[in-house]
């Protein structure tokens, strides 16, 4: 217990924010949906498969575990609990003292979008987190091992046929990733790997089950006309300033997790003070300036936005050459047995396959930036030496953004429980215009009814005729700290 009581801390903070967290947005239609029981979410889910998604596994948790959040309190904190033993999995068991809170801060470090996207909105959590941690294993074990138990292999299958129907760019993550794997294990032992074989095909037929659905063809007939039209390489020309963005500008402690560990790389590395120095300036200045930049970005105009901005051209060519120097450096530093390597590019997998997606958002980059925020942690491990300062400073950031989002989520907590007593005080009076305080944009993914879909569904969820208007007021949240005037 003293190895893992660490983790046992890590889910029981998680489980209490996810109960102070309220459902929001598509969450409140996906509660009606899961409330007539498991067989009507189950219908549900099918039905959409021929009518609008072809994600059938993510759909029929999305419904049950909606309607009961209880559970989903549960299910979620040992995800999140999960991908963070995982991240320290990957580093290695020499991991150094001050490693474990920075691989907690992979999440509570991570953009306040990400994290109300991905982490507390169920709909996008269920689609896009829930099988992080189980990919993650999948790859960490068959990097490391060359011989599976037997029962092992229907581990693998069962993955490959059910984790590639959660969200796409997921399922695209497995097909790469048995590929690249395939190629690691034949560089390594001279033989092709059959199970692996039969694993990529399994995840190719799975992935084309979803992808080829009757509800994704219909959808993608009468969403994003304008994107489908245009040629495979028109796409990605089109997407180039998103990848950009969503892989490194927002990500403010991934950048600066890469920034130390491609110092590092070029410390021990590269020989030549006039290539090091270049290289130093080059993979360091931008990076630091855009980490200084987008957060304040965030809250007023400053002089210098044009460095984060990915509608220049020449902000893009400088990120994708950092990313194949990146990928140089790592190849570098990992030559002998590019297992970093083979990480790094299967991290990547599920942002490069958005480039022919015409829908971004800050969930759809979990994985990339989960994965790239471990193996920057894999070398920063290798090459910093154990350090009692480096240890307490990482521990105090750790300690900082739990009391944050503890802070921050009581306070909506709060506010929640004011909206239902408010909501339920306007309806006993008859009134025939319902306000309701709306929440800090950050606190959850569409937390405020703003269009018709979620006005809708939000009347339904709190027993309000739809005949009545819904006023947004905007003045209750101060920063932080809940104003409760």
């Amino acid at each position: 217990m003293k190895k893992y009581w660490k983790y046992l801390g890590i889910f029981g903070f998680f489980f209490i924010l996810f109960c102070l967290s309220p459902i929001s947005g598509d969450d409140w239609g996906n509660y009606i949906a899961g409330s007539d029981g498991l067989r009507s979410s189950l219908g549900i889910a099918l039905g959409m498969y021929f009518d609008w998604e072809g994600r059938l596994v993510s759909r029929i948790f999305i419904n049950i575990l909606t309607y009961h959040k209880w559970l989903w309190n549960i299910v979620n904190a040992l995800v999140i609990t999960s991908s963070i033993y995982l991240g320290d999995c990957f580093i290695g068991k020499n991991n150094k003292s001050f490693v474990f809170p920075l691989v907690v801060l992979i999440i509570l470090g991570m953009n306040m979008y990400t994290f109300s996207q991905g982490v507390t909105w169920l709909a996008g959590n269920i689609t896009y987190l829930f099988v992080v941690p189980v990919v993650l294993w999948y790859f960490y074990y068959l990097i490391n091992n060359d011989k599976y138990n037997k029962w092992f292999v229907f581990v693998f299958l069962f993955i490959n046929l059910f984790g590639t129907m959660f969200v796409e760019n997921m399922a695209m993550v497995l097909v790469v990733g048995n590929i690249l794997l395939i190629i690691y294990k034949y560089i390594k032992n001279r033989k092709i790997d059959r199970v692996l074989i039969f694993c990529l095909f399994v995840s190719i037929g799975s992935t084309l089950v979803m992808l080829m659905s009757p509800g994704t063809r219909y959808r993608n007939s009468i969403e994003n006309i304008s994107f489908n039209n245009l040629s495979f390489f028109g796409k990605i020309i089109y997407n180039i300033p998103n990848f950009v963005n969503y892989t490194f500008v927002v990500n403010s402690y991934l950048l600066l997790l890469m920034c130390i560990s491609n110092y590092l790389i070029i410390k021990n590395k590269i020989n030549g003070k006039v290539s090091k120095w270049l290289l130093m300036v080059f993979m360091l200045i931008i990076p630091l300036l855009t980490i200084a930049i987008y957060p304040i970005s965030l809250f007023k105009d400053i002089a210098l936005e044009f460095i984060i901005n990915t509608d220049n051209f020449l902000i893009d060519i400088y990120w994708l050459i950092y990313l194949v120097l990146s990928l140089y450096l790592l190849f570098i530093d990992d030559k002998k047995d590019l297992r970093i390597v083979l990480l790094f590019l299967i991290g990547l997998v599920s942002n490069g396959v958005m480039l022919i997606s015409p829908t971004w958002g800050f969930r759809t980059s979990l994985f990339t930036y989960i994965v790239l925020a471990i193996v920057s942690l894999c070398i920063i491990n290798k090459y910093i030496k154990e350090n009692k300062f480096l240890t307490f400073a990482s521990y105090m950031f750790f300690i900082i953004g739990m009391l944050f989002y503890f802070v921050f989520y009581i306070n909506i907590y709060r506010c929640q429980n004011n909206l239902e007593r408010s909501i339920s005080k306007q309806l006993l009076e008859n009134s025939d215009t319902i306000y309701i305080d709306s929440f800090p944009y950050f606190a959850n993914c569409n937390i405020n009814p703003s269009n018709d879909y979620h006005l809708e569904k939000f009347k339904l969820y709190y027993g309000i005729p739809n005949d009545r208007k819904i006023v947004l007021v905007n003045d209750k949240w101060k920063f932080i700290i809940y104003n409760s005037r």
